[in-house]
């Protein structure tokens, strides 16, 4: 198996910002359990990234998801060569078609 290299897009990062910010301001420590389950999900990425599923953009695979467990969102990303690129922490409440 190839190493593959991490990259997490200035987007992902503000997603995933304004996701810790928001569940400080509901519990203080909510914002930690929530950081902690993000970095396993770029740990799984990482070690088993075929696993995961594709997302359908108008017919094309390109990107591939994987869910949270306890917090409503999902970590989007795409392989390219050697580097996996995490697009989107997205929040699916915003928008239910991506759990």
């Amino acid at each position: 198996m190839s190493a593959y290299k991490l990259l997490i897009t200035n987007d992902a990062v503000f997603d995933a910002l304004d996701a810790t910010n928001y569940y400080r301001s509901v519990q203080l420590g909510l914002e930690d359990r929530f950081l902690a389950e993000l970095k396993d999900a770029y740990t799984k990425i990482s070690e088993n990234l075929q696993y995961y599923g594709f997302i359908s953009s108008k017919g094309r695979k390109r990107f591939r998801k994987i869910k949270l467990n306890k917090f409503p969102f999902v970590v989007i990303f795409n392989i390219v060569d050697n580097t996996v690129t995490v697009v989107s922490v997205f929040n699916t409440k915003q928008n239910p078609k991506f759990k």
